[in-house]
């Protein structure tokens, strides 16, 4: 990703819930995560890809079919 795109306030962001590795079997939580001791963090491309690549083949392809047409909205 070139660096315009990266700087992009409006660009759209993927997410992946984690574990709080700080509440992680507490009976409390920390401000960072919610009631269950998950939080949300951009997803990086390397993880995006690595989720792709864990798609059945129709799936992937599906996907790749979005992404050339440009679609920006499902």
């Amino acid at each position: 990703m070139d660096d315009s795109a990266e700087n992009d306030p409006t660009r759209r962001v993927l997410y992946v819930k984690s574990v709080c590795m700080t509440c992680l079997n507490k009976t409390s939580h920390c401000h960072y995560c919610n009631g269950e001791g998950r939080n949300y963090i951009e997803a990086s491309d390397k993880t995006i890809a690595q989720i792709i690549n864990n798609l059945s083949s129709q799936r992937k392809c599906d996907i790749l079919k979005y992404i050339e047409k440009g679609y920006a909205d499902g």
